[in-house]
Parts: C-alpha cells; sequence; structure tokens
C-alpha cells in the first residue's frame, strides 16, 4: 500500500511539474500543497514539492513565503545543489544580496555544474562588480557563459566589464549581445542589408540611433567616417536632439525615432549606431578625436547670451547638472540629489546657472543658483546655454557628453559603479579632452567627492581671474 501510495504522490509531482513549465500556476501550486499535505514517507518528493511551491511562489513574487518553503527543502537535503540555488534567487529577488551570494556559492561548492550553476556565476559576476571586484566578476561570467555558450546576459555583462577594463577589441563584439539578453536594446530589424564597413559608394545608409541621449551624443562622431564611404547618411533619432545634429554634421535626410514604426522611406542598408565603434576598429589608441565635433546655433547662443552676462555681470558662470534619466539601469547610483550640491562652495567670483531638466529641477531650493530649466526645450538649446557658460559641473547624463562634446570645460562627477565608457582609475578621458573625471571613493559618498572638486573650482576660477587681467 505504501509504495503504491509514493507512486501516486510521483506521479501527482510530475504532473504538478508539467502544470509548471506549461506556465499553469495554479494547478501546480495546488498540487504541491496537495503532495505536503500528504506528507509522503519518501523524504526527497517532498523536499521536491517544498522548494517547487518555493519556486512558484517566486513567481507570483511572494519572496518570503518562498524562502520559508525552500529553507524546509533544503532541511530535508541539505545536499541539493538546486535548493540552495532557488533560495538564493528568492534572497536575491526580495534585495538580500549577501544571503543570496551566500547560497549561490553554497549551491556551487556541492555542484558547480548543477543546472542554473550558470545563473549562479552570472549573479556572483553582478554582487563582485558591485563591490568592486572587477576581475572577479569578469571571471564569473566567463565561467556563466561556459556553461551556457547562448546566455545573452552573461556575454553582455563580460562587455561592459572589457570596455570597462580598455579591452575594446573583444569588448565591443560582446556588446552585439544588446539586443539579445533578458532587457534588450532598442533593436531595428529591416528587410535590408545591415552595414559593416564597405565601400557605399552613393548608397543610402540608415544609421539608427539607440539608447539614451548621451550615447547618441558620444556616437556620432562617426557620421563623417560613414560619410567617406560615399554613404548618403539618412539619421534615425529623436526629435528633441535633432536639431543639434543637423546643425553640427553634413546629414542628407533626418527622420523622427519610433522604435514602433518602420520608417517610410528608401534606403539601401542600415547600422546601429553603437555598432560604429567595432565598424571603424576603435581601440583605446585609435578614438576618433575630432573634438569639437557639436555646433550651436549663433541665434540660439544669443537669445541666451545677453539674459545670462546680465545676471552673470562679469562672473565665473558654472552650469550645474545633478541628476539623470530615472529610467536608466544605473541611474540610482549615478545621479545626485541637489541637496548633495549644496557641497560645492561658492567661491567669490563665480555664479551657478542650472541646467537640470525633468522630475529632479524640483529640488533645487537656492536662490542663489539661477535656474534655466524654463529656457531650455531642446539640445540646441542646452548647447546654447553650455557655449554661454565657462565651465560645466555634471554628474553622469547626456549634458556631461554634449558640453566634452562642444569642447567646454567639464567637471563629470562620478559614482563609485562607474559606466563603461569612463574606464577605470582614470581622471581623464580619451572620449573627450575638455573632461575632468571626479569618482566617489565609497559609494554614495559625494561629499569627499566635492572636496576635491571645491579645490579645483578655486583653482579654475583664481586662474580664470589671472587671465582675464593678464
Amino acid at each position: 500500500m505504501e509504495d503504491e501510495k509514493e507512486l501516486n504522490v510521483t506521479e501527482a509531482l510530475n504532473l504538478a511539474v508539467k502544470h509548471h513549465l506549461n506556465g499553469n500556476l495554479t494547478e501546480a501550486e495546488s498540487i504541491y500543497r496537495k503532495i505536503i499535505e500528504k506528507n509522503p514517507q519518501n523524504s526527497n518528493i517532498l523536499a521536491d514539492a517544498f522548494n517547487l511551491l518555493g519556486a512558484v511562489e517566486c513567481q507570483y513574487e511572494k519572496y518570503d513565503e518562498a524562502i520559508k518553503n525552500i529553507q524546509k527543502a533544503v532541511k530535508l537535503n541539505p545536499n541539493h545543489a538546486v535548493y540552495y540555488g532557488n533560495l538564493a534567487t528568492a534572497y536575491n529577488l526580495l534585495g538580500n544580496d549577501n544571503k543570496a551570494e551566500e547560497n549561490f556559492k553554497r549551491a556551487l561548492e556541492l555542484d558547480a555544474r548543477y543546472p542554473g550553476a550558470y545563473l549562479a556565476y552570472y549573479n556572483l559576476g553582478i554582487f563582485a562588480e558591485a563591490n568592486g571586484n572587477i576581475p572577479g566578476a569578469l571571471q564569473h561570467y566567463e565561467k556563466s557563459i561556459d556553461l551556457d555558450r547562448n546566455f545573452p546576459d552573461a556575454h553582455w555583462n563580460r562587455s561592459l566589464i572589457l570596455l570597462l577594463l580598455g579591452k575594446y577589441d573583444e569588448g565591443w563584439k560582446e556588446y552585439e549581445y544588446r539586443f539579445k539578453k533578458k532587457q534588450p536594446s532598442d533593436k531595428r530589424i529591416f528587410n535590408k542589408p545591415k552595414w559593416y564597413g564597405s565601400l557605399l559608394n552613393g548608397k543610402k545608409i540608415l544609421v539608427i540611433s539607440e539608447q539614451g541621449f548621451g550615447d547618441n551624443i558620444q556616437f556620432i562622431r562617426y557620421l563623417p567616417l560613414i560619410k567617406e564611404k560615399g554613404g548618403e547618411i539618412i539619421l534615425e533619432c529623436k526629435k528633441e536632439i535633432e536639431k543639434l545634429f543637423k546643425d553640427s554634421f553634413e546629414i542628407d535626410k533626418i527622420i523622427e525615432k519610433n522604435i514602433d514604426v518602420v520608417p517610410k522611406i528608401e534606403f539601401d542598408v542600415y547600422v546601429h549606431l553603437m555598432d560604429l565603434p567595432r565598424i571603424f576598429n576603435t581601440n583605446l589608441t585609435n578614438i576618433l578625436d575630432n573634438t569639437p565635433y557639436l555646433k550651436t546655433d549663433y541665434t540660439f547662443v544669443s537669445k541666451f547670451k545677453e539674459k545670462i552676462n546680465k545676471i552673470s555681470n562679469g562672473r565665473i558662470k558654472i552650469g550645474i547638472v545633478w541628476s539623470g534619466n530615472p529610467s536608466q539601469e544605473n541611474d540610482k547610483n549615478r545621479s545626485a540629489r541637489f541637496e548633495d550640491f549644496k557641497y560645492l562652495k561658492k567661491i567669490s567670483g563665480m555664479i551657478l546657472f542650472s541646467l537640470q531638466k525633468g522630475e529632479a529641477a524640483g529640488q533645487l531650493d537656492d536662490t542663489e543658483v539661477i535656474d534655466l530649466s524654463e529656457d531650455i526645450n531642446n539640445f540646441a538649446d542646452t548647447a546654447a546655454v553650455i557655449e554661454n557658460m565657462d565651465l560645466i559641473i555634471s554628474v553622469d547624463t547626456s549634458v556631461a557628453h554634449l558640453s566634452g562634446a562642444m569642447g567646454k570645460q567639464t567637471f563629470v562627477l562620478l559614482s563609485h559603479k562607474a559606466d563603461w565608457r569612463w574606464l577605470l582609475d582614470r581622471k581623464d578621458t580619451p572620449w573627450y579632452k575638455s573632461i575632468r573625471l571626479f569618482r566617489q571613493k565609497n559609494p554614495g559618498d559625494w561629499n569627499s567627492l566635492f572636496n576635491e572638486v571645491n579645490e579645483e573650482i578655486k583653482n579654475y576660477v583664481i586662474k580664470q581671474k589671472k587671465d582675464l587681467f593678464n
């Protein structure tokens, strides 16, 4: 009788797993709970039921309940790598990185090739990266790829580490995985050939902007190289940046970007903007150094000049930006608050102008800082304001890229976990000659960073005053 009972429970578990795999979570959960109620003599079946019930609860985002049930599975069978992997995943989704890391490591100790091991290594890579262990992160991502060569998210994260380390040749190749990862970049697919750098000889090439405005600004520098290939350039970009690019480059046609609509325009080949560094074999020694490559409309510059000069009254004009696009993946790290910018000392002979846009502009609560946000409607306006400034101080935003691309003296304030394009431990950047980098020494520590910035500003203001009277 007992054998028959166990057989029935095994069949029930198999049925539940089938429902689970087919996405019938309600049916699967119901059967898992019935198995647990029966309390079968076979502890392995009972442990599996607890573990799989926990997996369902994770899918329902009931992470605390999931952890309790998976812990019961671990107690019944403390040598099962999959249970520890699922427990780690539940902790990870709950936001408990320490417990997640501990359990991923335990799972791999038990079986370094268990079915979810590639995910364990991937997540350990993320934790290592967050803790500043870049070599460790790279090693974990590569182990993940060794176990599943078709896991795009590990390839993508590996690409960012390689680029961060300045290993551009390999990094650009891996960067292709941005279109295959779990949350892919805005890839556009057309019934036309993709361009890989061949001579164009008058062909029409559609250049597709992608990702954020900062990315657009950084990589738009490659357009003249496409022109040298004999291409007729059609640029697809967002409306806010259209005029700036039109004023700066020889572009045959600009169309507004809409990822949901196939452009109704004739073209022969296409290319994604951020594939251009790979196509033109960019490495640290040959980055296209054509700054300033973004130009401003004189009428726009004049529009702001009188107002800004009247307010500044001969003082050094410093534009500030403290926050980027809140939807950006790393924004919680890269962006500051206006409150943090209060560490910026107001030195005699200088005046601050806010170029901050968006919701964060509402944080400005200092009447001594001149708010220009209402005057800025697009990037051509922003460029005109920057042209009227002496210095720009910004966190890692599109304004920092714009200022650098215009050749304006710029201080870029970087979080402890800075983006790949700023490389490691450098105060300069090969992408923009006029940018000086300031890096957090510890996560979230803007205070000590501003101590360094304040010293540089003081030296800058003194030098500007000397130059004025010499």
